[in-house]
This record gives C-alpha cells, sequence and structure tokens, in this order.
C-alpha cells in the first residue's frame, strides 16, 4: 500500500535513534545518517565524515557529554522531511501565485484586445459585469480585505515619534500564521519517547540548526530588489519585503534556540566552564555564537520604533550586520563539517549576484564615455518639496506606475531612497543641427507648414519649445510623422533619457536636499547622482474601461505617468480606457506646482476633455475663493474627500471593467481600499495600491 512507504520511514528512523541512544556512551562520537533511504535529502551534502571542531572536553564521562558537540541524538532523516515540506510548500505558493497572475493576465490581455480603440460603450458592456461569485468574494474578504475592520497601512502610532508599523492583510496573515505554525510544529515534532532527556535536547538543537539555515534562504532572497520572484510573479516587491521580515524573525528565533539547546547540555556536561572552554578551543562554536548575538542585535535593530526613527542609519547597519551575521554561520558550519553548508552557499551566491547585478545597472545608465555621470537637478519647490531630474547618461526603461532608487552621494554618502516616477520623458542633449532638421521637414512638408495647418501643433509647440528654431525632439516626431490632427502615442517604455521626481521634505537625506536648493539664490542647484530601476508598474492599466486614480501628497507622482501614458495610448486606438478620474487630495493649492509643468502638459493634449477629469481636493484652504474652478473637466473642492462617494459614483457610470490605484498616506490609501470592497462584488473591479511601508 502506499503508506506502508511512510510507515516504514518512521519506524527505521526511530529505530536509528534508539540504537543511538543505547550506544552512544560505548562508542565515539559519529554522525547521524544524512541520507534518508526513503526519501531523497532536501539539498547534496557538503563532503563526508563526521563532524568536527568540537572543542575540547572537560568531562567525557557525563552522560550529557556526548549530546553537547557533534550530530549524536539529531535526526538528519526527520531534518529533511521537514525542510522537503517546507521547500514544497514554498513550491506550492509559487504555482498558486504563477496560476493567478497568468489567470489575471490573460484575463486583461484578451479584454484589451477586444475593445482597444473602440469608442463604443456597447463593446465594454459585457466586461462591466462579474461571471462568478466566488472570485469576487474571495476579492473581497480575502485579498483586498484588512486584518480586521479597516486599518491597513495606516501606522500605529504610540506617539508621534513612536510607530510600530502597520496591519498586513488578511491574506498576509493568513501565509504568515501557516508559516509560523509549520516552523513551530516542525521544532516540537521531536521523540519525546526517548529515555535521556539530553539526546531530546540535542534532537531540538538539530532541527532548529537546521530549519533556521534553510529560512534564512527565503530571508535573504525575498529582501532582494532584483528577486527574479517579482516580475515572474507580478508580486510587488512591498509584500516580499513583509514575508522577508517575518522570515528573518523566525530564523531568529531559531538559530537562539539553537544555541541555547547547545549552551543547555554543554552546562549539564562541564558546567560554566566547558561553555568557556569550547567557545575559546572551537573555531566553529565561536563563530556560531557570534552569528547568534549579531542575528539578535538585528532583531532589535529591526523593530518598527527603531527602524522608523534612524532608517538611514538602520539600513546601513543592516546590512553591514547581514554580512557579518551570514559569514559567521557559514565558518560555523564549514569549520564542523555540518550538512547545511549548501543553504548558505547558496545564500551567498543569491546575495553576490544582485549586487553585481546592481551595480552593474547603476553603472551602464548613469556612467558613459560620451556624457559622463549622470546630472542632476534639482528645483525648490513650494510646500517644502523639490523636482529632481536626472539627465541620464545612457537611454533608460521606463513604464508607467514605477519607481527608482534615487542616490545623490552629495547628500547622503551611502543610502538609496525609493521615489515614484512623476514623469520621463527623451529630451535632446543639443539643439539639432538646422540642416537635419530640413532634411526631416522637406520628407513631407515644412515644419512651420504642419504648424499653421494643425492648430494643436501650434499648441504643443508653444509649451515644449521657445521657438521654431529649436524644437523638442517631441515636436519634432508628431509634425514629421502623425496624420493630420492625430496625435502618436509615444513609446514612453522604449528609451527615457530624463527622468523626473518629486521629493517631499522630510528628515535625512530629503531635508538636506531641499534646504541646499531653497538656499540657493535660483532656487536650483545642479549635482551628480544616480537612479537605480525601474522597480514595479506591472500593470499599464490599458485594458480597464474606466480607471480612478487616488493620489494623497506627494503620492501625485504615482498617478501623472499614469495619466500620461491612458492618453497618449487612448489618441492611438491602442487603449481601452475611455474614462480616466485623477483625484488628488493635497494640503494646500500651493501644492499644486508640485506638478504644474507636467499637469499643463497633459491638459493640452488632444481629446483630453473626452476622456480625462481631475477632482483636487484642498484639505486646508486658507480661504474658500482659493479653490474654485471654473473648467468642467478640473474641479476643486475644500476639505477632505470621500472615497466611498466617488467609487460608488464611479461605479454606476463606469464603462467596461473598472480600475483603482491608490498612492498615498496609509489611513488615505485605507479607505480607497474600504470603498472598492463596497462595490467589487456588485461589477468587475480591480485594486491596486503602491506602498513602500520599509
Amino acid at each position: 500500500m502506499p503508506g506502508h512507504g511512510l510507515i516504514n520511514y518512521f519506524l527505521t528512523s526511530r529505530t536509528d535513534d534508539t540504537l543511538q541512544q543505547h550506544d552512544i556512551r560505548t562508542t565515539i562520537p559519529r554522525m547521524a545518517p544524512r541520507f534518508a533511504l526513503t526519501l531523497p535529502s532536501a539539498i547534496p551534502q557538503p563532503s563526508q565524515g563526521p563532524a568536527t571542531d568540537f572543542g575540547d572536553l572537560i568531562n567525557t564521562t557525563s552522560a550529557a557529554s556526548p549530546y553537547s558537540h557533534g550530530l549524536d541524538g539529531v535526526s538528519q532523516t526527520d531534518n529533511y522531511l521537514f525542510i522537503n515540506i517546507l521547500i514544497i510548500a514554498f513550491c506550492v505558493l509559487l504555482v498558486v501565485a504563477l496560476g493567478y497572475r497568468w489567470v489575471h493576465m490573460g484575463n486583461a490581455h484578451l479584454r484589451h484586445l477586444l475593445t482597444m480603440g473602440s469608442r463604443r460603450e456597447e463593446d465594454q458592456r459585457f466586461w462591466m459585469y462579474n461571471h462568478s461569485q466566488y472570485w469576487p468574494m474571495i476579492k473581497n474578504r480575502l485579498l483586498y480585505s484588512p486584518l480586521w475592520k479597516v486599518r491597513h497601512n495606516r501606522e500605529i502610532q504610540l506617539s508621534k515619534a513612536v510607530s510600530i508599523g502597520t496591519l498586513p492583510s488578511r491574506f498576509h496573515t493568513l501565509l504568515l500564521l501557516l508559516y509560523l505554525a509549520t516552523n513551530v510544529a516542525w521544532c516540537l515534532a521531536l521523540d519525546w519517547t526517548r529515555e535521556d532527556e539530553y539526546s531530546v535536547i540535542a534532537q531540538l538543537r538539530g532541527r532548529s540548526g537546521s530549519l533556521a539555515a534553510f529560512n534564512l534562504i527565503p530571508t535573504v532572497l525575498f529582501a532582494l530588489r532584483n528577486n527574479p520572484l517579482i516580475p515572474i510573479t507580478r508580486v510587488s516587491y512591498d509584500t516580499f519585503n513583509l514575508m522577508h521580515r517575518w522570515c528573518a524573525r523566525v530564523a531568529i528565533f531559531e538559530s537562539i534556540v539553537h544555541t541555547v539547546c547547545w549552551a543547555v547540555n554543554a552546562i549539564a556536561a562541564g558546567g560554566m566552564h566547558q561553555v568557556h572552554v569550547s567557545l575559546a578551543t572551537s573555531t566553529s562554536y565561536a563563530w556560531g555564537m557570534v552569528g547568534t548575538c549579531v542575528f539578535g542585535v538585528i532583531l532589535v535593530q529591526s523593530l518598527s520604533p527603531v527602524r522608523h526613527a534612524f532608517y538611514e542609519t538602520f539600513l546601513f547597519l543592516h546590512r553591514g550586520l547581514i554580512v557579518l551575521g551570514v559569514s559567521a554561520v557559514f565558518v560555523h558550519i564549514y569549520k564542523a563539517n555540518l550538512p547545511q553548508l549548501p543553504y548558505i552557499q547558496l545564500i551567498i551566491v543569491f546575495y553576490a549576484l544582485e549586487l553585481a547585478w546592481r551595480a552593474c545597472r547603476i553603472v551602464y545608465h548613469n556612467v558613459s564615455r560620451q556624457h559622463g555621470i549622470t546630472k542632476v537637478t534639482v528645483e525648490a519647490l513650494p510646500s517644502e518639496a523639490c523636482r529632481v531630474t536626472f539627465d541620464l547618461s545612457r537611454p533608460w526603461h521606463w513604464k508607467p506606475g514605477c519607481h527608482v532608487h534615487a542616490y545623490l552621494p552629495t547628500f547622503a554618502l551611502l543610502s538609496s531612497h525609493p521615489f515614484s516616477i512623476a514623469w520621463a520623458e527623451s529630451t535632446p542633449r543639443a539643439q539639432p543641427p538646422m540642416i537635419e532638421m530640413e532634411k526631416m521637414a522637406s520628407t513631407d512638408m515644412s515644419l512651420q507648414d504642419k504648424v499653421m495647418t494643425d492648430p494643436s501643433l501650434t499648441r504643443r509647440s508653444m509649451y515644449s519649445s521657445k521657438s521654431m528654431a529649436a524644437p523638442t525632439v517631441k515636436t519634432i516626431a508628431e509634425a514629421t510623422h502623425a496624420p493630420e490632427s492625430t496625435n502618436i502615442a509615444l513609446k514612453r517604455d522604449a528609451a527615457v533619457t530624463s527622468v523626473s521626481l518629486v521629493m517631499r521634505a522630510r528628515t535625512g537625506m530629503t531635508r538636506k536636499l531641499y534646504e541646499a536648493a531653497n538656499k540657493a539664490p535660483t532656487k536650483t542647484l545642479t549635482t551628480w547622482g544616480a537612479i537605480e530601476g525601474p522597480y514595479g508598474g506591472h500593470d499599464p492599466m490599458t485594458s480597464y474601461g474606466t480607471v480612478v486614480l487616488f493620489a494623497g501628497g506627494v503620492g501625485i507622482t504615482h498617478c501623472v505617468g499614469y495619466v500620461h501614458h491612458l492618453l497618449l495610448q487612448h489618441q492611438a486606438g491602442t487603449s481601452s480606457t475611455q474614462k480616466i478620474l485623477l483625484v488628488w487630495s493635497v494640503p494646500n493649492t500651493e501644492a499644486l506646482e508640485w506638478v504644474r509643468k507636467w499637469m499643463d502638459q497633459i491638459l493640452r493634449m488632444e481629446n483630453r476633455r473626452d476622456v480625462l477629469r481631475i477632482q483636487l481636493f484642498v484639505t486646508k484652504p486658507r480661504h474658500r475663493a482659493e479653490v474654485i474652478s471654473n473648467t468642467g473637466s478640473v474641479q476643486m473642492f475644500p476639505g477632505r474627500c470621500n472615497p466611498s462617494t466617488i467609487v460608488e459614483r464611479e461605479f454606476a457610470e463606469r464603462i467596461g471593467a473598472m480600475g483603482v490605484t491608490v498612492c498615498g498616506p496609509g489611513a488615505f490609501a485605507d479607505s480607497v481600499r474600504q470603498a472598492v470592497r463596497t462595490v467589487v462584488e456588485e461589477g468587475a473591479v480591480d485594486f491596486v495600491e503602491e506602498a513602500f511601508t520599509y
């Protein structure tokens, strides 16, 4: 029968442990079997032979002495069984995530192909509704649901200066509980029938050490910015970062249990003197203790109040401690000839390859012989913000909704910070020669004639260039290649040379940057730096008939790129989007200057009035007359916005499927999430949140 193999495995395992328990006092220390006969090992073994480098033994006649070192009492067969189960669980979760993403992507692609370019509402009517009662319920009650009521990304503040972080969603909580429960269960799944208590402690020492070494693999993998699972599964880095923190906590607690079990048996064998002698005479034990202490410091240092209060200092120390801790574990396992060595080697390979990949990307895009190092222009803006523009040395890939990590060594030597991209475009580094302009214009008609026959080009050229003698690349491309009265969709995701961010002055680098720019005579300064990325931006939103974008404060940078991209694709007939609503909540009207430069360009685009509406909510206006708008497509309101009212109205008037995205403060994002949940079971609605809960 199928169950006989498993029964025989457990009987064989328990018999081996029992024989080892009775024979251990009359034999030299020997290593327990590394391979199960009926179960493939979780990973190839590093070497053959017994465990070594356990130092000097004071009292070899003590009952606890054989279990204070080596692998006696350790059940390697069981260790591999439980690690195999964890590997299978991770693989199943990956397959489920891939299945969900592929179904979602396939549905969006099919919807996009069947509805793009159509101006008739009837063509998207089928996609307005849910065609299953179970999946919308799962999204409402599990995937989009906070842990309890509404709070999810709103930080839990003990005081104005102390925050203990955010709450995971209901789905993430379920995953974390299963992960924690399995690790606790595997640590407690011991042979409690053994008569010798020191043998049980040794078994727990081996179990907790094996699990700790294995759990370091997802801990490091999930922390990498270039984690290959992110583009494959299209799961946000914010989610992987949450999993990274909890995998790290589990690994640290298991390493502490591992060390305590060793110390208990060592003390029982020869007192505290045995502990001192072992640490003094064994390289493996000494570095193992260093690793445990380092991971303990990491645990305390990474607590949310400490992490958020001194983030830049935390990040610098955290990386250094990780390198020291992993190195210590490597020496501990290598010197003792333990079978978990391949786990640590895999971790080192992951970390080294990711660092090398990041360094190569940063150097390639930001350093060139022709243009030197990336030039950075910083402009001080009202409401304590800066517009930071990177003129890249080489063309760079861009897509809407993505973010980058910005390096400004002059203001923050060794740290980088994530920022959403507000604007990306290709700008000429020098004015094109007049002879080249004449060649381009002669292919159809003169550029001046083209402008005179198309009033929309007159508006664009007035905005994008000061004179017709030096038009921008965008104006030339539109004038020479676009059909009459049509604006082509630029390949903004192909190659851009200028990337702009908006940085709100907080503490650390952003505060130094704003103060330096604000003190400059022209409120502008020039420096050098680099950007790394792009990251995120997995869904261009072009398959939705209705798109609602919520922005809170500087979160507008996440939405501006989407608006521009969707309008360009709409003009080219390659988008399904027929309605775009941008909702921006700002503290005062001065904050409008953050994106005025780009919004003016968007408001001049053709057919913009047919598609785009903008609602501005000014939460702290100086007077009511300040927020009155006379245009129908741009409305201004005093006070806070009510996302539920907006979502319900747009849902009732939607065209096709509806996509909602939000980027802003935690409380604002939670209110948008709650508004989406109220309608998700009534029609086809998807929700995407851009969050940086580091």
